[in-house]
């Protein structure tokens, strides 16, 4: 029998990252509001919450250990997966979660207050209209895409989503893409404009719970 907070707890003690009892709760109350809102309106692509906490949730942890601390931007959020449990796990950080959606922005408004989190905004918006002027550390993407991009190789998207941000964000960040394996055919260096170039990072998230793990594109 499925018992939610057992489940999120063996997630967090498989993932080794250091958990309190706060951050146990909200996580719990998260998963439990999601699948609500899940049940009424698809906001993610399952209907089994130990699949979820076993693949989306756990990913999302684990790409806590490449923020770089401060503000973080996460692109095309959805339902907050990752930035939402992100900004759980990292209270003192800052998380900005975009995304163009009426149905998952209403979740997130809703779930920020349930969980009363003081660390995240919520913006309304495509990618290519993110407000000028942020200065974030870190730039995520998991579920971006639009059709502009849909039948570019995984490269020519990532050199897309470069010249994305660059003419947005003036200030030195990060970009960390959750992804699968096609992230291991990134070159070292992606070259996006005449004289810019970004350098490239491919880190493997084994996974305790399925054969094929998942990949942090980290470029910088």
């Amino acid at each position: 029998m499925f018992d939610l907070r057992k489940d999120v707890e063996k997630i967090f003690r498989d993932s080794n990252l250091v958990f309190d009892d706060t951050q146990l709760m909200k996580s719990i109350k998260f998963t439990e509001v999601l699948f609500d809102w899940h049940s009424k309106k698809n906001l993610i692509s399952t209907q089994n919450p130990q699949h979820f906490l076993k693949r989306d949730f756990y990913d999302s942890i684990m790409l806590s250990k490449f923020l770089k601390g401060g503000v973080n931007i996460d692109v095309g959020t959805g339902a907050g997966i990752p930035g939402l449990i992100l900004s759980i796990l990292n209270p003192d950080d800052q998380f900005i979660l975009i995304d163009r959606r009426e149905y998952p922005i209403r979740f997130l408004e809703h779930i920020r207050l349930i969980l009363d989190l003081g660390n995240i905004e919520i913006i309304k918006s495509d990618a290519k209209d993110i407000p000028v002027g942020m200065q974030p550390k870190t730039v995520i993407f998991k579920n971006f895409s639009n059709k502009k991009i849909s039948g570019l190789s995984f490269e020519k998207k990532m050199i897309h989503i470069n010249k994305l941000l660059k003419s947005r964000i003036r200030t030195k960040f990060t970009i960390l893409v959750l992804t699968g394996s096609v992230a291991l055919d990134i070159p070292k260096s992606i070259y996006f404009r005449d004289s810019d170039s970004v350098d490239c990072k491919v880190h493997e998230l084994p996974s305790p719970f399925f054969d094929v793990g998942k990949y942090v594109l980290e470029m910088s």
